[in-house]
């Protein structure tokens, strides 16, 4: 944490030196002072922060730096922001302006004298234990870990099974090279190597394996010593006998040799045990070198990293999720051979179960520590101890973070309280605001903060909640996260500042503060300030004080009337958060001063009656929340004067001349019009000009119309009307990517200009449950068709995301049921277990299902196992198989006693029909096309026996399907294929 700030105070140092306002008023030289000396502790401090994880006392010295560094932060900030106030100073204002300057003088000299103290203070030698002995510890507390029982572990035998089932749906893979490599990745202690121990000793359903090698990888990556160890464990001799090749590339070519030697022609299953290794290059090294050593291997990948993960496999990696608390009390009981009857200690051990937030390791440590003591004061001293193991993966965690992402997690510590969730876009809003790495060339603050949060995700230590359901955001983004508490309560212990240092504080989070008129010019420092819950009429004026300010949130204030004129004296907030202020009167016209504004929430201010007119003056505002603001009359017209904009007005959007007003803000990209109120007849008239506006959104990306097209279809004659409407919405929008229609209860069908979208990517079609058909959509990624309980017809094409190759986007399938099914470019599927998850034989509806793929395009899984693993309900009627290239059909097509008809086109190895196709008494139509070994095998004296219950059979044309049809059909797949 140190570590960054330092830099950080360093970067805004230089940026001072030489700056006009510096030059000026002679404070070069005391910039340059400081400069130099935060640069010779800065060495230091990486260490420090190491320490910090175990020594608790090197936490003065740090904050003593912390200190320092901020002070210089602030100062730099205020020289730069009276340069700009003396630049539009009158003449009548100089004396004013000569006692800034003043004022100015004396914090550089306090600030000068802060950081002489922090080099003063601070130890030369921060760390008696050095980066590498923490390594070498933690790798040796990897090697011994204890010895594996398998009769101890609890409900991991379905991880087990599903485990083992990847690894043998890959077996027919024909696409992809020889090696399967399969990641397991979840939170350090949730027992990824305990399940590859289980798999790995499976000698039952994993059979004819020449070696089984386990290779404990170590944090220290080293590719010599992976191989080496292989070669240890084929030739079954211990590590010194192997002669050990140097770091040169010779050594590594006759390692690779010897490898290569001794698996090749063989069949092999390698895990390796607790990878760390992030660099791409690195592991795209490791997947050539275990490609290079054999013609079979199958590899498991034990890590905490799910971005490991996804490097290095070659099919989907498997999540271990955490335990139940019943289960963590389990294991518990059963490693101390706890009995029934003990009342009083099983209510401190299950409370003890809790605390283990579904770990086993650290059920197990609890454990060890109570061995077989039955003293009721131990279990409740204990209660807070047992996570060693875990902590010192943790700390491996938090050491290989760059300084920026570790500040960034201690800012989340700071904030929110162990155990609270917090909304993805708040917290990607509150490290913008802290500034802990300033936006590149390349990237943005917001794209910093997001791939922060992406690495925190990866390692399980930022873990989504719930969706947000509560307003019209739900599929906008606003996902709550919340910290695993041990991990929260580990880090709180050296995050937060003691009371000596209270001005290092730059976060404040509280509910129901008492606001006194002093509070604010207590933290001058202040970044990010999120007050909720307060019947307090007015803010105090002393709030002007906090001039750094750059996220403020104030929330559920119900008594708040008005805010004070001096809020825009708040130059560098960027984003403020006024949600659910009630009686919310107006807002000052000052507002308007606030220019680096970027975000305004506003959503349920339903007393505001209008915006300022210097609302439009705010140029680098991009997003305005307007949900459940009833007492607007119409849409503001200074939103005209703005750009770009991301604009949420759900809840509301039932005022008159909505249409007209939406069609003059043509730069809008992202639009929410969810859940309109409109309980009056009026109201519902306004809705009607809504497509007047719609369609000359011609950049909108993101549309939500869920709900809101109902109340106006409702009124309409017919269904054509309705299809009409919404075309005539839609048709322009050549740049939409998400579109949420989602609970219209009368929206029947889809107008054709929708499937001419090039570019939507997703379509939200959740709770609509009149919908009757949903034909192909040429570049559709991801639909969501959940409780469309009227469905009746669904075309789906198979595809795979760029940014997930390892897995398709079959599994949408399970939410499906309906009568009518068509699935094309089957080849797109990655696995058998894909297929497995949609649960095709449980769809009761379905009636008529068609299974397409692209011809001449191989797939991942072989034809015969997938379609093997698509079994249709046994109340099927008509099936059409479509470029197949299996050799026979499986035999649960004896079993489809309802079936009809059935149509088999351009399977042109097929060869033979199962025997028991005589029990299908109710086939009347068989048409086969294109199918030429097939149709030999029709022409069989023996085979036409079988084959005559069937009374409409063709060879040539479908029986009620013109070759033109097949032909188009197939064409319109393979467009979906390119797209």
């Amino acid at each position: 944490m140190a570590q960054a700030i330092v830099e950080r105070a360093c970067a805004k140092l230089r940026s001072a030196i030489g700056d006009e306002a510096a030059v000026g008023s002679n404070f070069t030289g005391d910039l340059r002072d400081m400069l130099e000396r935060l640069q010779a502790i800065q060495p230091l401090l990486d260490e420090a922060d190491m320490q910090l994880l175990w020594d608790i006392e090197v936490g003065e010295s740090l904050q003593c730096v912390l200190s320092a560094a901020y002070k210089a932060i602030d100062t730099v900030d205020e020289l730069q922001d009276a340069r700009s106030q003396a630049a539009t100073t009158m003449t009548r204002m100089l004396p004013r302006l000569a006692i800034m300057k003043n004022a100015m003088a004396i914090q550089v000299q306090e600030t000068k004298e802060l950081v002489m103290r922090a080099q003063r203070e601070f130890p030369e030698s921060s760390s008696t234990l050095a980066r590498d002995t923490v390594f070498r510890l933690i790798i040796k507390d990897g090697k011994f870990r204890p010895v594996f029982e398998e009769a101890m572990v609890l409900e991991r035998g379905s991880d087990k099974e599903r485990t083992i089932a990847a690894l043998l749906s890959t077996e027919r893979n024909i696409m992809q090279e020889h090696i399967t490599i399969l990641p397991i990745f979840g939170l350090a202690g949730s027992g990824k190597t305990t399940l590859a121990q289980m798999v790995f000793n499976d000698n039952h359903c994993l059979q004819g394996y020449h070696f089984r090698v386990w290779v404990y990888v170590s944090p220290q990556f080293d590719f010599h010593a992976i191989g080496n160890s292989i070669i240890c464990h084929v030739l079954e001799r211990g590590q010194e006998e192997i002669n050990h090749a140097s770091s040169d590339v010779e050594g590594m070519e006759s390692i690779m040799k010897c490898l290569h030697e001794l698996l090749n022609g063989k069949k092999v299953l390698l895990v390796l045990d607790d990878l760390w290794e992030e660099d791409p290059i690195q592991l795209h090294l490791l997947k050539s070198m275990l490609t290079f050593l054999g013609d079979k291997m199958d590899v498991i990948v034990t890590t905490c990293n799910q971005a490991i993960a996804r490097k290095i496999c070659t099919v989907e990696p498997y999540r271990l999720n955490p335990l139940s608390d019943e289960t963590c009390w389990e294991i518990i009981k059963k490693s101390i051979r706890f009995e029934a009857g003990e009342e009083d200690l099983e209510k401190i051990g299950r409370k003890m179960a809790s605390k283990c937030l579904g770990v086993p390791s650290i059920a197990r440590e609890y454990a060890c520590m109570l061995d077989s003591s039955r003293d009721a004061n131990k279990w409740k001293k204990n209660i807070k101890q047992g996570y060693g193991y875990m902590l010192s993966t943790f700390t491996l965690s938090y050491m290989r973070m760059p300084p920026d992402l570790r500040l960034c997690f201690a800012y989340y510590c700071q904030i929110f309280p162990s155990g609270q969730s917090i909304v993805r876009d708040d917290l990607v809003h509150h490290w913008i605001a802290l500034h802990p790495t300033e936006p590149s060339e390349i990237l943005s603050a917001t794209q910093i903060a997001e791939e922060h949060i992406a690495w925190l995700q990866d390692m399980s230590f930022l873990q989504t909640a719930e969706l947000e359901h509560a307003s019209g955001t739900e599929d906008k983004g606003a996902i709550l996260f919340t910290m695993h508490n041990v991990v929260h309560d580990h880090v709180t212990k050296f995050a937060k500042p003691g009371k000596k240092y209270s001005s290092n504080l730059r976060a404040m989070s509280s509910r129901y503060m008492e606001l006194r008129g002093d509070l604010f010019s207590r933290h001058k420092g202040l970044r990010v300030l999120e007050l909720t819950g307060s019947s307090v009429l007015k803010l105090p004026n002393s709030i002007w004080q906090l001039k750094h300010l750059g996220c403020l949130k104030i929330t559920k204030f119900s008594g708040l009337v008005t805010l004070p004129e001096s809020l825009g004296d708040l130059i560098n907030l960027i984003h403020i958060d006024l949600s659910g202020c009630s009686r919310l009167l107006n807002l000052p016209e000052s507002f308007g001063k606030l220019i680096r504004l970027v975000h305004a929430n506003l959503s349920g201010c339903s007393g505001l009656a209008t915006l300022p007119e210097s609302f439009g003056d705010l140029i680098n505002l991009s997003h305005v929340n307007l949900s459940r603001c009833h007492g607007l009359a119409e849409l503001p017209k200074p939103l005209e004067k703005l750009g770009k904009l991301v604009l949420d007005l759900s809840f509301w959007s039932c005022f008159k001349g909505i249409g007209k007003s939406l069609g003059g803000l043509t730069s809008l990209e992202h639009l929410n019009l969810s859940r309109p109120c409109c309980h009056l007849a009026p109201q519902r008239s306004h809705l009607q000009g809504l497509k007047d506006g719609l369609c000359k959104l011609t950049n909108l990306r993101y549309l939500n119309l869920s709900m809101c097209l109902s109340p106006i279809f409702y009124y309409h004659r017919s269904q054509e009307d309705s299809l009409k409407y919404l075309g005539e919405c839609i048709s322009n929008l050549s740049r939409l990517e998400h579109l949420n229609l989602s609970h219209n209860t009368f929206l029947f069908g889809l107008p054709a200009s929708l499937g001419e979208l090039n570019k939507l990517k997703v379509l939200n079609l959740s709770g609509c449950i009149r919908l009757k058909k949903v034909g192909e959509m040429k570049s559709l990624k991801f639909i969501d068709l959940r409780k469309c309980r009227g469905l009746e017809g669904f075309s789906f094409v198979v595809r795979v995301d760029e940014d997930a190759p390892y897995s398709s986007n079959i599994g949408q399938l399970e939410v499906v049921n309906c009568q009518e099914l068509q699935i094309s470019c089957l080849e797109n599927v990655r696995s058998i277990v894909e297929a497995h998850r949609i649960k095709m034989v449980e769809k009761q509806k379905l009636e008529k299902l068609k299974l397409s793929w692209t011809l001449e395009s191989p797939g991942r899984v072989e034809d015969s196992a997938l379609l093997g693993e698509l079994v249709p309900p046994p109340n099927l009627q008509c099936l059409e198989v479509n470029g197949y290239t299996g050799k026979c059909l499986p035999e649960y097509f004896g079993n489809l006693t309802s079936l009809q008809e059935l149509k088999i086109v351009r399977c042109k190895q097929l060869n033979s029909l199962p025997d028991t196709m005589q029990k299908l008494t109710s086939l009347k139509d068989l048409c086969i096309l294109d199918c030429p070994e097939l149709e030999k095998w029709c022409q069989v004296e023996e085979n036409k026996k079988m084959l005559a219950h069937i009374s409409n059979k063709n060879y040539e044309e479908p029986a009620t399907t013109s070759r033109q049809e097949i032909v188009e059909d197939d064409r319109s797949g393979d467009e979906g294929e390119a797209a």
